[in-house]
């Protein structure tokens, strides 16, 4: 269309009958272009933002998309249109949570929009909330019950948490719907492993193998490798593992190698460098920082990613003294404002007011996440808070630390075969030596923590736990100040009916995994390359034996 003379409420009135023509034309993509066009031109316009944020999505400019659709938010924050465009930009950018709070906006305007809530569910599931986003996708179904996708969703997390039957129901039911949906054979592929029928996961799968998602190709490569291991066709496995992690590289490599964006791996090597000269007497932890109302003990989980952390927070949340929370990122705030090259030594120096705008919105996150702080004892399980200890030392130097391990070799291995939702910590375990560095980095920071922090701290190691549950979860009890609780041992029936949110989820609901201990054996030779690097944790954690 020709341009305007300039920016006025005409000359966007011109371009919103040009867009609107479009859009009854069916032409959805020229009316796109026709709000970039706009936009580009200096027109500010909640519909035309609109519009450019979705033609930013169709360019694969996510950031510009986000950039756009808040502008537009800016504009008309009770708008139904933004607000759907602004959770949509707000998922394709990693924001899962975000997202989820914009749909829950969305949703006070429009109660019985099932494609609103649709989109809250997948973000919820995106952030591994499992049991939250089964619930949100159960009730497009009221809505929708012939919604293909939302069953074909329903069926993947059933897998996710073991429940192979209820998998395979809602995967056969998505597929009368739709034959083409993936993520319902995925489901029905996942089910078999579970339930050891791998030739048939195979074949399942195979198809899938030439997806065109990345995603769901990903995903189909990784079944391959369990199914190929539970066959024990290990060096097949491997191949399968690689492949499968090989093409999550590629897709993801983009958003987590662009230019000027620190690694996890280079910004846990930069605190264990600042640590190594910082004076021990700014950084050991003192009084304050006490915990809210009823609770008295104030417990950090933590370890790495596959140490067990999933099997001791269930066992400890079935105690009627504990409240836990699994997996939620409540000191992101305080990360965000001091874990930057510059936020160190403002860290060390904290005054007092800083602390308690800290611990508040720390507080106020455990809130968000549905936690109700009722018990003597609160545990915050989140296996990579290990890198944040020097941020627990300042706001909470009170805390007790339980500091789960397990055979490096288990967790390397497990790692790299195991699929997470993609952070820039998992992208670095998104290779056999990237796991193996990326270990070695995070224990070698722990060490120069326990060093300079003074925070008390008790170890638990997995392989122990597994074959004397009582004796060392006792233990656990002393050193929290509760006593044992009989309901413990039976943490895997509560487990399934509270639900877990993260990748051991299965495992975990058959009770103690016996199992997991000793997997990197079958895999020796694969591993070898990374020995170097895990050898001297063997030492150091008593696994050269």
């Amino acid at each position: 269309m020709a341009a305007p003379s300039g920016n006025s409420s005409m000359d966007i009135q011109r371009y919103m009958r040009a867009a609107g023509d479009a859009m009854r034309m069916g032409d959805m993509a020229h009316a796109c272009h026709i709000g970039m066009e706009a936009v580009s031109r200096g027109l500010e316009n909640e519909q035309l933002l609109t519009l450019a944020a979705y033609a930013s999505i169709n360019a694969g400019n996510d950031t510009k998309a986000l950039e756009l659709a808040l502008r537009a938010r800016s504009l008309a924050p009770r708008s139904l249109d933004v607000l759907t465009a602004l959770a949509m930009c707000q998922q394709r950018n990693g924001l899962f949570g975000e997202a989820a709070g914009t749909c829950d906006a969305a949703l006070k305007l429009s109660p019985g929009n099932a494609r609103l809530r649709f989109n809250k569910a997948c973000a919820l599931e995106a952030m591994s909330e499992i049991a939250k986003a089964s619930r949100e996708f159960e009730r497009v179904l009221d809505a929708e019950p012939r919604n293909a996708e939302a069953l074909a969703h329903l069926a993947n997390l059933a897998a996710q948490r073991g429940d192979a039957q209820a998998a395979r129901d809602y995967a056969v039911r998505a597929l009368q719907i739709d034959p083409r949906q993936s993520a319902a054979t995925l489901a029905l592929a996942t089910a078999d492993v579970e339930d050891g029928k791998f030739e048939d996961a195979l074949a399942r799968v195979k198809p899938l193998l030439a997806d065109t998602s990345p995603v769901n190709r990903s995903i189909a490569q990784g079944l391959a490798g369990d199914a190929l291991d539970g066959l024990d066709r290990i060096e097949e496995a491997f191949r399968a593992y690689t492949a499968s992690k090989e093409t999550l590289k590629a897709f993801y490599q983009p958003v987590y190698e662009a230019a000027g964006t620190e690694r996890a791996l280079a910004r846990v090597n930069r605190l264990e460098q600042y640590f190594r000269d910082a004076p021990e007497d700014a950084w050991q932890a003192h009084g304050g920082g006490a915990p809210q109302s009823a609770v008295k003990e104030h417990v950090f989980l933590i370890g790495f990613p596959r140490s067990g952390t999933t099997l001791l927070e269930q066992i400890l949340a079935s105690h009627r003294d504990v409240v836990s929370m699994e997996e939620r990122d409540c000191l992101i705030d305080a990360e965000k404002e001091f874990l930057t090259p510059d936020g160190l030594d403002r860290l060390g120096g904290i005054g007092s007011g800083d602390l308690a705008a800290a611990r508040q919105s720390y507080w106020r996150r455990v809130e968000e996440a549905g936690i109700t702080l009722s018990a003597p004892v609160f545990v915050d399980k989140m296996p990579l808070n290990t890198v944040l200890l020097c941020l627990v030392a300042k706001l909470f130097p009170q805390a007790k630390i339980l500091f789960a391990l397990r055979d490096p070799r288990d967790v390397v291995l497990s790692c790299f075969r195991r699929r997470f939702v993609m952070t820039a910590q998992m992208y670095e375990l998104i290779t056999l030596e990237g796991a193996a560095k990326y270990y070695d980095a995070v224990m070698q920071l722990a060490e120069r923590y326990r060093e300079k922090l003074g925070l008390n701290i008790h170890e638990l190691r997995y392989e122990t736990m597994v074959a004397d549950l009582e004796t060392q979860v006792r233990a656990v009890c002393a050193f929290m100040g509760i006593e044992w609780d009989g309901a413990m041992r039976d943490f895997a029936s509560r487990a399934r009916k509270r639900g877990i949110d993260t990748p051991s989820a299965a495992q975990v609901s058959r009770g103690l995994y016996t199992q997991g201990v000793g997997q990197w054996q079958r895999y020796a030779a694969q591993l070898a390359p990374v020995m170097p690097l895990l050898g001297p944790w063997l030492t150091r954690y008593g696994y050269t034996e």
